[in-house]
């Protein structure tokens, strides 16, 4: 495996399903070959929630995760399920830190169409919220937006476009993906 001794912390904050949780870190392991950890939920993030908008900033939970996590952790993903925005965006699914250290995903534009249940036994929100963490997290890894809609990378508003996608990178993007995980490692452990 690379870099068993780093990790990648997973981080709930509110009302996220468990199961859930423990699904996401599988594939997050899977996609990135290192250690997840799931760590004790930090509840609903309300030092970022902005009363006009009624909605949470995400980059004031991007400073927190930065300022308040273990150095031993090689990444970090915020797990929420309140609504999103970022001062550019109405809203947001997810953002990260390019080539940094902490991203942060939400559920709460994850719901919905199609059905809930795939033919595979995982719910749609449970996919799409694989998605998005590999996702944000290949940012973290220095992955932009990709031209290949059915990659990982590939830049979708709205849940039709993350739908049509897969949860992994296309060749180009692993390709990336492995010589930023590399280079990360290298350099910090």
């Amino acid at each position: 495996m690379i870099g068993s001794s780093r990790y990648i912390d997973v981080v709930p904050m509110g009302d996220v399903d468990e199961q859930d949780l423990e699904d996401l870190a599988v594939s997050i392991k899977e996609q990135f070959g290192l250690r997840v950890r799931v760590s004790r939920n930090q509840g609903i993030p309300h030092y970022a929630f902005d009363p006009a908008r009624r909605q949470y900033n995400s980059n004031l939970i991007l400073k927190q995760l930065v300022d308040s996590w273990l150095p031993e952790a090689l990444k970090v993903l915020g797990v929420s399920s309140v609504d999103l925005f970022n001062p550019i965006f109405s809203f947001v699914v997810g953002e990260a830190q390019f080539g940094g250290r902490c991203a942060v995903i939400s559920t709460y534009r994850l719901h919905g169409k199609p059905s809930r249940q795939s033919t595979l036994g995982c719910t749609t929100l449970a996919i799409r919220m694989e998605k998005e963490a590999i996702h944000e997290l290949g940012h973290t890894f220095g992955l932009r937006h990709c031209a290949d809609p059915s990659c990982v990378m590939h830049y979708s508003v709205g849940t039709e476009l993350t739908d049509c996608k897969f949860a992994f990178f296309c060749p180009a993007c692993r390709d990336v993906m492995l010589w930023h995980l590399g280079t990360d490692l290298f350099l910090k452990g």
